[in-house]
């Protein structure tokens, strides 16, 4: 039998904490101060030495998978494509590997091993901190909800050697090939389209968003100012606009394409 009182994560405005062991069951309760904590640890070891302490059957742990959901449900100030990339990410790299085991059972060593095998598996830093993000959101969840004591994630240092991502770009001679080529698919709709990738280096949801009235055909310019993405149209990657030169060759070709439709 025993009562002790300590703050769960050591500093300055945390709470303070009674840990009450008996009879082979633990349990804990929040209290406030140290002085305050101190205060109902005494009033628990009179209880118990009286036998009118009671232990609270406890609730079942929920699932990585049941907890995700919960999180997910809650009402966060996050974009809508933030939303997506969490789930997105959930449903392709976390949900498989941790989704049936019980929140309180994922350490630190499992979270490692999983990271390190998510770079094994040949995905880069960044792809491993936007998977990483909502794994945290969740555990930390667990701490608020006292489904665990603390976040095994917090303070998980992933060191990975950045990739080298090696550009090959297409050659004149390949881009000429690649125009040619498209002239005689699909009735030579994709020509435009590919000629305005290769003269702009616009990213395709710039050029799905355009509208005509982007496009100044009298000063040779087009203006980037939206996206589309997931079957909708966003703002661009960078949320900035930006204006990009078309060639004599482009300006004329979208002309026609203009006329055409």
């Amino acid at each position: 039998m025993g009562v002790r009182v300590r703050q769960k994560v050591k500093g300055k405005g945390n709470p303070w904490w009674a840990f009450i062991t008996h009879n082979g069951k633990r349990t804990s309760r929040k209290v406030g101060d140290k002085k305050a904590a101190e205060a109902v640890a005494s009033t628990i070891r009179a209880k118990l030495q009286l036998g009118e302490f009671g232990f609270e059957e406890k609730k079942p742990i929920p699932t990585f998978k049941e907890h995700a959901k919960m999180w997910l449900a809650l009402p966060h100030d996050w974009k809508e494509s933030t939303r997506e990339n969490y789930e997105n990410n959930l449903r392709l790299h976390a949900l498989p590997y941790f989704g049936s085991t019980p929140v309180n059972k994922i350490k630190r060593k499992d979270l490692k091993f999983f990271f390190d095998k998510k770079y094994a598996e040949g995905l880069n830093l960044n792809t491993i901190k936007l998977i990483r993000a909502p794994i945290n959101g969740i555990l930390s969840y667990a701490v608020e909800l006292e489904l665990i004591e603390t976040n095994p994630l917090r303070d998980l240092v992933l060191k990975y050697k950045k990739k080298k991502f090696e550009i090959d770009p297409l050659t004149e001679s390949e881009s000429y090939l690649l125009l040619e080529q498209s002239k005689t698919f699909g009735d030579g709709s994709y020509y435009p389209v590919i000629l305005c990738a290769l003269r702009t280096g616009m990213r395709i949801g710039e050029m799905q968003a355009l509208k005509w009235s982007d496009i100044d055909f009298d000063s040779r310019q087009i203006e980037v100012k939206r996206s589309f993405r997931m079957d909708r149209v966003t703002d661009t990657k960078n949320h900035k606009r930006r204006r990009v030169d078309m060639t004599l060759h482009l300006t004329e070709t979208l002309k026609e394409h203009r006329t055409a439709q």
